[in-house]
């Protein structure tokens, strides 16, 4: 049974990078009635890859390599608890322009966030393993339902994440599948005061070309980490984020992003992936709060560990 998923999962990922090459020539990015560049729909990610490269791999993988990888980093069937392989089929690896990656992550060459000493102490643990139990705010965002993959830069996980797209002259809307808010992308130029900051920014953007650039500021410290597979990812006040999306074929729509943050990291750092065309016309509610007995479960959990220790009932 193992060796027959990561079989299909072997021939999944020829078939993406053979049907790339045949569609990728000569592509014109279909038009708004706007004559914008036309992004609308829904898009959707879904693979295995991380946001850092695991050492000793390259950045581009051959399928070979791609299949190791995805060997490495997936479950056997005796312990997959996650409906999506049942649905969607086995896992893959994030691929662009047909080729495999091994990291979200493109520059700095090695394919680790570039963090200077305060990065290096703010990020020195597991983003899900949170810095403790002694209140709701040492959880991770994601646990406490006020964090989501799909805040800029847009993240991707092993489950499948849909990305609805909406364009008007004035404003690109940005709805998620996800535990975010509806996501403005302001294409009028319109700023927003120096003192308004949030988890997810401010978003401005522009079309270069056939991209869309956005750029985006304003995010908040409250809580500077963001999801990841491994340590967190931070982002400070002092943070922009420059995203371009440009549709590359009718099935693939290509990011990329630039973050610049003196307050964390040593130098920008850039990362892209792609996202996959969906043929459907809908994105269900996210409603993580319902039946999430996650954050009660740890905290109490933990008392009652701390209790049993007092009491030398622990070793």
């Amino acid at each position: 049974m193992l060796f027959r998923k990561f079989a299909l999962a072997f021939c999944s990922l020829a078939f993406i990078s053979i049907s790339y090459a045949q569609s990728a020539e000569n592509y014109q990015v279909p038009r708004t009635e706007y004559n914008q560049p036309d992004l609308q729909g829904v898009w959707s990610a879904r693979f295995n890859t991380p946001l850092e490269r695991p050492n000793g791999l390259p950045l581009e993988l051959s399928d070979e390599q791609a299949q190791g990888m995805l060997s490495a980093t997936s479950f056997g069937p005796d312990v997959n608890t996650d409906p999506d392989i049942d649905i969607l089929g086995p896992p893959t690896l994030a691929s662009v322009r047909g080729v495999f990656r091994s990291s979200i992550i493109t520059y700095p060459e090695n394919g680790k966030l570039p963090y200077n000493d305060l990065g290096q102490q703010r990020s020195a643990h597991s983003y899900f393993g949170g810095i403790g139990y002694d209140g709701p705010e040492q959880r991770p965002g994601v646990e406490r339902c006020v964090e989501a993959w799909a805040s800029p830069p847009i993240g991707a996980m092993m489950y499948k994440i849909y990305h609805g797209f909406v364009q008007t002259p004035d404003a690109i809307a940005i709805v998620s599948e996800e535990a975010s808010q509806l996501r403005i992308i302001h294409m009028n130029g319109k700023q927003r005061p120096e003192g308004y900051q949030s988890f997810d920014g401010y978003s401005v953007g522009r079309w270069e070309g056939d991209s869309l650039v956005v750029e985006t500021t304003h995010y908040s410290d409250v809580n500077p980490e963001r999801a990841t597979i491994g340590r967190p990812m931070l982002l400070s006040s002092a943070a922009k984020v420059t995203e371009r999306f440009t549709r590359i074929s009718d099935a693939e729509l290509h990011y990329q992003y630039t973050v610049e943050d003196p307050t964390y990291y040593t130098e920008p750092w850039q990362g892209e992936f792609s996202f996959k065309r969906e043929d459907v016309n809908h994105i269900y509610e996210y409603a993580c709060h319902e039946g999430n007995y996650s954050m009660i479960g740890a905290l109490r959990g933990t008392r009652v560990q701390e209790t049993e220790a007092e009491l030398g009932l622990r070793d």
